[in-house]
């Protein structure tokens, strides 16, 4: 293999690589577009231009994948913006005829002017709405992912666009909000495409609302020191996070998820709990990432993690772990569904015949339902994550109904609440009820998952603990310290921002000397211990694919 490459130019080399590189965030294409993407960005002063530039980062970022996924990514931004701008133009007549009226007759005619809206609102939704679930469908069905048009029609597969779960809900999200008013519709088609082909959150989120990111490239700031070395601080943080540890860890989990038949006791067990600590060591190290080139550059997107491993019940998890996922769902999924108003009517006549705790629980259970009917779906097409859904669905309603149940337990047995034991044991406690959940998923079905259970207790094989063969299935010893320092560290740091300790900012008031001892320190030790080198082909964050 190396004498074959001496038959090549260099730039017929170079050219090579590029044409099987991925431009994934952890992979060096990446960082060379990334650094390139910056330096221009950094000497422009312009906010306009510097606007402009991050549109042609997006683009370039996005053609990557693809000039068909780019189309339909465009088409999908044609579509959402001129839907918004003609429901912004029948609600400006509604604003012009209401003068002089009062505001029983201004209600009635605005319930006119939004069924004029409405047809524009359900257009945009259905060709949204409609790719998506293609897509979603395509995948179930087996079909082979595929970057052309022509592909598609001779029907060897289908066209995956970068992120498109995420886009597509925060498109719809925007849409809604101009359809009920609460935003009012961008009136530049480039500023609405900038902001849906976002490069740095579009392949893994967060779940932005487009408002909130046109009204910042907006009013782009200056290059400032102390904010770019911020962003770069966590960029690199969550680099560590993603290389260093969770890249190390699915060496272990996906031997043992892949092959579960050949593993019994304590190895499906450690596994178990490893998965969780490794699923959450790649998503947030994405979105320390993401939000760390977005800091850098000037823009603030919303927090999706908030030391979720410390919550002590499962609506406190969800409420710290994929926040803009909880937030887009409960904005748009159960509100409308519990302020329904011939949903309220009908808990209200069951609460009037008596019915008051069916009535309540109606009222609470069957938005939550469809949020977490919703999340299952959007997670996988499979009837392993409608049953994840369910599952945590579940837990909520049972905690939620039991609630007085337990309380009254904790009482008779004088347990008390306050101390750290009891808050460590609910940490515990809801860890374990995740990492339940994801054995629904992560053997590649419900039958995998019964087999994993069925493996745990087969066999203890407490002796690989011990006698050396746990480190014969991806990991050696060497690795797994690594790993469970790894882990130590995110942890340490998870309790420090739990505390209300700003690790970041500590760092940056710190003596020029000390500042780059963490930083050196931080950067040697990701190419020292990052997983990666010859032949090394870039891990896929695990949400990248949505």
């Amino acid at each position: 293999m190396i004498k074959e490459t001496w038959h090549y130019t260099w730039p017929e080399y170079i050219a090579a690589l590029l044409k099987k590189a991925d431009m994934e965030y952890n992979s060096a294409l990446f960082f060379v577009f990334l650094f390139l993407f910056l330096c221009v960005y950094f000497v422009i002063r312009n906010p306009k231009i510097k606007k402009r530039w991050i549109l042609v980062g997006n683009l370039g970022f996005y053609l990557w994948s693809g000039w068909a996924a780019l189309a339909i990514v465009g088409a999908t931004s044609a579509v959402i913006f001129w839907a918004a701008g003609r429901i912004g133009k029948v609600y400006r007549g509604f604003e012009e005829e209401k003068q002089g009226l009062s505001p029983k007759e201004q209600a009635a005619l605005l319930g006119n002017y939004k069924k004029r809206a409405k047809k524009y609102l359900l257009g945009a939704l259905t060709f949204t709405l409609g790719i998506w679930i293609f897509v979603k469908i395509g995948r179930l069905a087996g079909f082979e992912q595929v970057k052309t048009f022509g592909e598609v029609l001779k029907e060897k597969g289908i066209i995956v666009p970068l992120g498109i779960s995420y886009y597509s809900l925060s498109a719809v999200g925007y849409i809604l909000d101009v359809y009920w008013r609460k935003a009012k519709a961008e009136r530049n088609f480039l500023d609405l495409f900038t902001a849906m082909t976002y490069f740095p959150h579009i392949v893994q989120g967060p779940i932005s609302k487009y408002g909130d990111l046109l009204q910042q490239m907006k009013k782009l700031p200056p290059f400032q020191y102390g904010r770019v070395c911020l962003g770069l601080q966590l960029m690199l943080w969550g680099y560590i996070k993603k290389m260093i540890v969770a890249d190390r860890l699915v060496l272990y989990t996906s031997a043992v998820f892949g092959a579960p038949a050949d593993f019994a006791g304590v190895e499906i067990f450690l596994a178990v709990i490893l998965c969780v600590l490794q699923l959450y060591a790649d998503f947030s190290g994405c979105m320390d990432i993401v939000r760390g080139i977005s800091q850098a550059m000037g823009i603030e997107l919303a927090e999706n993690f908030r030391q979720p491993l410390f919550a002590g019940s499962a609506q406190e998890f969800w409420a710290r772990w994929h926040i803009t996922l909880g937030a887009w769902s409960k904005e748009y999924i159960y509100l409308p569904i519990a302020m329904n108003p011939r949903f309220a009517r009908l808990t209200s006549r069951m609460k009037k015949g008596g019915k008051r705790w069916l009535s309540s629980f109606i009222k609470a259970f069957c938005p939550l339902l469809a949020v977490w009917l919703f999340t299952g779906l959007w997670h996988g097409t499979g009837i392993d994550y409608l049953v994840w859904g369910l599952y945590w669905c579940g837990l909520m309603t049972v905690s939620k109904e039991a609630k007085p149940l337990f309380d009254r337990l904790i009482k008779l047995l004088k347990i008390d609440t306050g101390t750290k034991a009891y808050g460590t044991f609910r940490a515990l406690r809801t860890y374990l009820l995740f990492a339940v959940g994801r054995m629904f998923t992560v053997a590649g079905g419900l039958a995998g998952c019964a087999l994993l259970w069925r493996r745990m207790f087969a066999q203890s094989r407490l002796w690989a603990l011990f006698d050396g063969s746990l480190y014969a299935h991806g990991l050696d010893q060497k690795d797994f310290y690594i790993a469970v320092f790894g882990v130590i560290l995110i942890l340490f740091i998870d309790l420090l921002h739990e505390r209300g300790v700003a690790v970041r900012e500590r760092i940056g008031r710190q003596k020029l000397f000390v500042r780059w001892v963490f930083y050196y320190g931080a950067l040697v030790s990701l190419l020292i211990l990052g997983i990666y080198g010859p032949g090394f082909d870039a891990a896929s964050f695990v949400y990248g694919a949505f």
